[in-house]
Parts: structure tokens; C-alpha cells; sequence
């Protein structure tokens, strides 16, 4: 172990071209003690383990040279600060879990997202304190990931209005570029025009600003609606989500590749307006069909985790896929290119609470959703 990690540390210092006395400045050791490590004749305290990978930019499993079971690792922290994440008010584990993940994957961004969005979770369990602190270093966080990840534009400027600073969020706000300037519009409009003398490449970059657009779209009117009381409570609202519902569908065709949760988080917004109107027979179609498109996300989403783990390693990955729409306006654009919202059992179960109690008694009691009540 000695020897390994010696070697390791030996290495990655001069891949880096860095000298025995900065790596010594930043651990706040002598030199001599990084030049022991190097020869052999010592090792590290297992405190500072963390802060040589970290100097590096990689994991402690790196720096031990254990690469089989890296992905596993990740993947699985992932999931569990995901559903945390989805199931819990208290955040006080998925903190301390993506603290832990930090600490042997120091680069890893996905981390640091699921643990920003912890501590802004957290943060209202704190709401009137000041200063809130998990608030405060959830924006820190989202700050440093957006130039890099420009959908934590979203959740960094719901911080900073819970935390006041209304300014703040509208400026921050005011500096992202128009929706006609966004990279999806751009490439797209690049293929509309001619400029790419690829067509497939082109009808791809087509394809993707459509897709992108879509959900963006949706998420936009589902927002609209929910906080316009009068759409909220009226046939027009249910109408309107309906028609986005079919647009949906048009423009995805039969493989939706994880978009299932875009219709679902549809049928569900149609099933609490539907109840605000009193019809309840359309609230209870509208449930069963959500329930059917979170039983297709999850069909597509074990059968993608399946794939993932057959995967020995990152490098077999080429980044292409052959997975492909079968709608006509996408049928070039790849999937795998694209994010998608999780859904979860806990979603639907929180839309039952909008009908009456004898529907209420149907739906939970119906062997049919047994696998959404029962967890």
C-alpha cells in the first residue's frame, strides 16, 4: 500500500509539474516529509488522504489506484442522495452523504449540485434565522458550478430571494443571454439556414432546440398555471395542459426515452386542477395515466442503470448511443445527450391528497398502484 501510493503521489506531482515543496506549502508539511512518502520510508496521516487527492483533482480511490469499482461508487451515491433527496424534508444525511462523496471525488459536480440542492432543502427547515447558513453555502455552491452548468441559474436564484436578496436574483437573472441566443437556438438556426454542410448534424441541432424548447415550454406554463388562481381553478388551466400534454406526445412519438416523467408531472398537474373544478371521474383518469408514464420512466430508467453497470469502465463509453426518437422532428437527436426529470413514487402520492376522501380510498386501495403506496 506503501509503495502504491508513494508511486502515486511521485507521479501525479511530476504529470503536473509540480515540485516536492508545493505540494509540501499546500499540505502544510516540511518537503522532507513529502520526499519520505515518495522514497517509501513513510506515509501520510489517513487525515491529510484527502487533501493530496484534492490537490490533484482526483479521488482518494485514485490516488489508491482502486479504478474497478469507481463508477459503482459513484453511481451509487448518486442514487442515494437521490432519493433522499426526493423522499425526506429532513436533509441532515444527504448532507453529510455528499459531504463524504466530496471528500473522495473532490471534482465531482454532480455532488456538489445534489448538495446545494440538500442545503437549500435544509435551509427551510431553518427559514428566519439569520444568517442561514445552509442557505448561504447552497448559493456559494450554485455560484461556482453555473459557469459551467447554466441550469443552476434556476435553483441559485430561488436562494437568493429566500434569502432577500431580491436585487441580487433580478440582476443575476438579467445577465443570462435571451431565449433566441440560447446555444440549443443558435445551432438550431445554424441548420435552418444552411450553414452546416452536414444534414444529419444539422437536422440533429434541429431536433435538439426543439426538444429543449419543449420542456423548457412546459415547465414554463406548468409554473404559469399554478401560481394563476384563476387558470388554477378552472376548466381553461386544465385545458391548456391537456393541449401541451398532446403536443407532447406528437413531437416525442412512441420511444420517449425518460420524457415519460415530463408527461407524468403533466397528468399530475391536470389531476389537482381537475379536482378544483369538481371533476373528480377526470382527476381519476388523469391519475392512472400518470401512474402508467412513471411505470414507463422507470422501465427506461432501470433498463438505462442495467447498461450503465454492464460498462466496465468510463472509456467504454464513446458517447454515442443507438437509441433514437422515432418521431420525424427528432429522429437524429440523441437521448443520451439529454437531461431528464426524476420521478418519483412520493410525487404521486402527494397528488392523491387533492382528492376527496372516497376517491382517496379508491386510488390507495386499488392493488393496481400498490407499488406507489406501499413504499
Amino acid at each position: 500500500m506503501q509503495v502504491k501510493i508513494g508511486e502515486k503521489i511521485k507521479d501525479l506531482r511530476k504529470a503536473t509539474g509540480r515540485k516536492q515543496e508545493d505540494l509540501a506549502n499546500a499540505l502544510g508539511v516540511t518537503p522532507q516529509a513529502v520526499s519520505r512518502w515518495e522514497a517509501n520510508g513513510g506515509y501520510p496521516d489517513m487525515e491529510m488522504i484527502p487533501s493530496i487527492a484534492n490537490y490533484f483533482h482526483i479521488s482518494i480511490d485514485e490516488l489508491f489506484g482502486y479504478n474497478n469499482d469507481r463508477n459503482k461508487i459513484i453511481q451509487r451515491y448518486n442514487d442515494e442522495a437521490q432519493q433522499m433527496l426526493n423522499n425526506s424534508d429532513d436533509m441532515t444525511e444527504c448532507i453529510a452523504l455528499m459531504r463524504r462523496g466530496l471528500e473522495e471525488f473532490p471534482d465531482r459536480a454532480d455532488f456538489k449540485t445534489k448538495l446545494a440542492c440538500a442545503l437549500h432543502k435544509q435551509g427551510w427547515k431553518n427559514k428566519g434565522e439569520l444568517p442561514n447558513i445552509f442557505w448561504e453555502e447552497a448559493a456559494k455552491l450554485y455560484e461556482e458550478l453555473l459557469p459551467h452548468d447554466r441550469s443552476c441559474i434556476i435553483p441559485l436564484l430561488s436562494v437568493y430571494s429566500s434569502l432577500g436578496k431580491y436585487e441580487k436574483a433580478e440582476q443575476k437573472a438579467s445577465e443570462q443571454p435571451d431565449l433566441e441566443l440560447c446555444r440549443q437556438v443558435l445551432l438550431g438556426n445554424l441548420g435552418s439556414i444552411g450553414s452546416i454542410n452536414d444534414y444529419k448534424r444539422a437536422e440533429q441541432y434541429r431536433g435538439n432546440a426543439v426538444l429543449e424548447l419543449l420542456h423548457a415550454f412546459q415547465k414554463s406554463l406548468d409554473e404559469a398555471i399554478v401560481c394563476n388562481d384563476e387558470l388554477n381553478n378552472s376548466r381553461d388551466g386544465l385545458e391548456l395542459l391537456l393541449l401541451t400534454r398532446k403536443l407532447f406526445e406528437k413531437i416525442l412519438g412512441t420511444e420517449c426515452y425518460g420524457f415519460h416523467s415530463d408527461l407524468c408531472f403533466i397528468d399530475m398537474e391536470c389531476v389537482k386542477i381537475a379536482n378544483n373544478i369538481g371533476d373528480h371521474e377526470a382527476a381519476m383518469g388523469c391519475f392512472d395515466s400518470a401512474f402508467e408514464q412513471y411505470i414507463k420512466f422507470e422501465q427506461w430508467k432501470n433498463g438505462k442503470i442495467r447498461k450503465w453497470e454492464e460498462r466496465n469502465d468510463e472509456s467504454t463509453n464513446d458517447g454515442n448511443s443507438d437509441e433514437h426518437f422515432t418521431s420525424s422532428l427528432l429522429r437524429s437527436v440523441d437521448p443520451s445527450g439529454h437531461k431528464v426529470t426524476v420521478c418519483e413514487p412520493s410525487f404521486l402520492k402527494k397528488t392523491v391528497a387533492s382528492f376527496p376522501e372516497e376517491e382517496k380510498k379508491l386510488l390507495t386501495e386499488n392493488p393496481k398502484y400498490a407499488c406507489i403506496f406501499e413504499q
